[in-house]
């Protein structure tokens, strides 16, 4: 072990609760070098930008091409005592969608003149932080947060919308063409999908499964606070293509754990092999807040089926995550020769990071550029890994000039077409033998400070970024 990391194991586990009491443990896992990990990521500047920047965006990809839409065009909200820290100018009334094979970008507007959507469509389909993902050519999204425009009140909207992704694409790409948005979106309204800053997916032949998140109504205020979930709420979506429907199963746990008080998060997909037959589950990495304004530590694993665990937090030997605690862009890769699962976590708002060869903690918890790595056993023990290479740096050219811009928070990564992928897009860690890019990070938050709650010390990102992973062996 060098120098560098020998200091990071003694600074993690000898952190104290005496200086930062409201993480939901006093202690941290240490971060170790990447040595023991089957490869090495590079991560580059990719010569296509988007035409505006996004963040907190709902995505899918069909033929090789991405569908953007929801999410904010502005940096990170603000903390005054007024009204405007989400304002309603800034949230993205753009569909996108990118070709990275020619690299062409098409946008068109949710309030376009032919969309034909409703200002109540429109509104609820341009919310940050909703929950989305796609299940073949459908692309699901509940919730959200942002502004009723006839009331003129914020709120998380109680709303599933079914895209049909070809069609609505094709709407964006083809402005000429007779056609219109709403005839390829329909919606539902259920109290069940009124989440935002929660995590959905599903896994074949299993519910749908909401996984934490909040609910939250009014303008958001210094020291604002929302409903949390504290549960996984279930449900079966019915879908034939012309008529949408739900059927709700009971929420797990039955009772609302605090543990569970959970938002912004990275929760991934993973893969793990029990009694000879692999299984898909979900973890819950990290997250904020406490109920007194810390981080969450200790992940929890949701089975297919919704039901939570996490594991004791007073034990020792529990992992405890030291970085990347807020939503970023998350890449996984399984490998079935050692029964590993990989979550790479690129960036984004952390309490631990690296200062010249130092690991530090602050608890206003600071933009990085720092990447790492959880590795998961078959026995579901984890390990967290810094990796040797960053997001590249990039100087600002307007606020706060030449400062490096710090990417990932709210960011999304696309995997490439020709990489094969378990469920859910989990890269087959074992089938790249070469180094070989394997997708690309897109939009998010840039800052050009660690710390800021000025509104013009940050901004949505248009960066992409071309990810390629380098095997070991």
């Amino acid at each position: 072990m060098n120098k560098l990391f020998a200091t990071v194991a003694l600074t993690v586990l000898g952190y104290c609760a005496s200086m930062y009491g409201e993480n939901q443990t006093d202690t941290l896992s240490p971060v170790l070098p990447p040595d023991e990990l089957p490869f090495s990521i590079e991560i580059k500047v990719a010569d296509f930008t988007l035409p505006n920047g996004i963040h907190s965006f709902v995505e899918a990809a069909h033929d090789g091409k991405w569908l953007f839409m929801t999410g904010r065009t502005n940096g990170m909200h603000t903390f005054e005592s007024d009204q405007n820290n989400f304002p309603p100018s800034s949230q993205n009334l753009l569909i996108y969608v990118v070709d990275p094979k020619t690299k062409q970008v098409f946008t068109r507007a949710l309030d376009d003149p032919n969309s034909g959507l409703s200002q109540e469509q429109i509104d609820s389909l341009s919310v940050t932080s909703a929950q989305g993902y796609q299940w073949k050519k459908r692309l699901y999204i509940t919730g959200g947060y942002g502004i009723e425009t006839s009331t003129g009140n914020y709120t998380t909207f109680d709303i599933l919308t079914a895209v049909d992704v070809p069609g609505l694409m094709h709407w964006v790409m083809n402005p000429n063409k007779p056609g219109r948005a709403v005839d390829h979106i329909r919606q539902l309204h259920n109290p069940v999908f009124k989440v935002t800053g929660g995590y959905m997916n599903r896994s074949s032949g299993e519910p749908t499964l909401l996984i934490f998140g909040q609910d939250f109504e009014g303008y958001y205020l210094h020291g604002g606070d929302g409903d949390y979930t504290e549960q996984v709420r279930r449900f079966y979506i019915k879908d034939d293509g012309k008529k949408l429907g739900v059927k709700v199963l009971p929420s797990k746990p039955a009772e609302q754990d605090p543990n569970y008080r959970r938002r912004d998060l990275n929760v991934v997909p993973v893969i793990h092999r029990h009694r000879g037959k692999y299984h898909n589950d979900f973890v819950a990495y990290a997250g904020v807040f406490t109920p007194t304004t810390g981080v969450w530590t200790v992940p929890v694993t949701i089975s297919g089926t919704g039901h939570p665990h996490m594991d004791n937090p007073d034990n020792p030997e529990t992992f405890k995550q030291a970085m990347n605690q807020y939503v970023c862009a998350a890449i996984g890769l399984y490998s079935k020769e050692t029964r590993e699962m990989y979550t790479i976590l690129a960036g984004g708002i952390s309490f631990g990071f690296f200062d010249d060869g130092e690991f530090e903690t602050d608890e206003e918890f600071p933009f990085i550029n720092q990447i790492t790595t959880i590795r998961r056993n078959n026995d579901n023990q984890d390990a967290q890994f810094l990796m040797a290479n960053e997001y590249p740096t990039i100087l600002s050219p307007g606020s706060n000039l030449g400062n490096t811009l710090l990417f990932g928070a709210g960011a999304a990564f696309m995997r490439s077409d020709d990489v094969e992928s378990y469920e859910h897009d989990i890269l087959k860690l074992d089938r790249i033998k070469e180094k070989t890019v394997i997708g690309h990070i897109v939009g998010g938050i840039q800052s050009t400070l660690p710390n800021t709650n000025v509104a013009s010390d940050s901004s949505a990102s248009q960066y992409i970024f071309e990810v390629s992973l380098i095997p070991k062996r």
